[in-house]
């Protein structure tokens, strides 16, 4: 059985987030970026990416490296998918992060799963702003999240909720008194950002995002250098 187990969520995407995954830089993909912050994690012990079963997973199952499995799921929702994903690996835990997350930073991976670890069978973990996870105006799109497989799984078996199937972390941090739920201030200077993107919704924000990898000459894209170079200020707008 494997201990954490990193998933690529490449399922139940819009087309507009299929069109972004398979945007290019540096002659990759956007997922291949993910994927590969993803494999340099000290702590997990596998990679995954999970999409869609037939037509609308094909994209993604075309543009993952051959080197990293791509499993192929029913689920209409995330934390079924995430269920059935652990399922199938026997796998103990999880991290989930994004897709279309270019940003990715693996420190703050093994960062996470080291904190989960050293709580008896944490059932979710994630990084926080001042009391906030999921919050409108605040950087998005690089803060991975840790699950417990059992945990999930009841989510998943349980809970008609629609908010909390497809965002499973508000279930644990709504009913955090049921739960162990761990979560770690966010450092590197991107706790000081009030309004970076470092997913996409347009063109404009995929421009930002090619600014700022010339700007900062990255051979990967990292946040925590991002956040190093804006955290001075309280707020930009990338």
């Amino acid at each position: 059985m494997l201990n954490t187990l990193g998933i690529v969520k490449g399922v139940l995407l819009t087309n507009k987030q299929r069109h972004h995954v398979a945007r290019r830089l540096e002659g990759k993909s956007v997922l291949e970026w993910v994927v590969r912050q993803m494999t340099d994690c000290e702590l997990l012990d596998g990679v995954v990416v999970v999409t869609d079963d037939g037509a609308n997973g094909d994209l993604i199952r075309q543009l993952s490296p051959i080197d990293v499995p791509v499993f192929s799921t029913a689920a209409n929702d995330t934390a079924s998918a995430v269920a059935d994903t652990l399922e199938h690996y026997s796998a103990e835990s999880c991290v989930l992060i994004g897709a279309d997350w270019p940003f990715l930073d693996p420190t703050l991976i093994d960062k996470l799963v080291r904190a989960a670890r050293q709580i008896p069978q944490c059932d979710y973990a994630a990084y926080q702003y001042a009391n906030e996870i999921f919050s409108a105006g605040r950087p998005y799109g690089l803060f991975p999240e840790y699950y417990r497989s059992a945990s999930i799984r009841k989510l998943a078996a349980k809970t008609d909720d629609s908010i909390h199937r497809q965002l499973p972390g508000t279930f644990f941090l709504d009913n955090a008194e049921k739960y162990r739920v761990e979560l770690l201030p966010i450092a590197g200077g991107l706790d000081k950002i009030e309004d970076v993107r470092f997913t996409f919704d347009d063109e404009g924000d995929w421009d930002n995002i090619l600014e700022l990898h010339n700007a900062l000459e990255l051979d990967v894209l990292d946040c925590q250098k991002v956040g190093r170079m804006l955290g001075s200020s309280a707020s930009h707008r990338v």
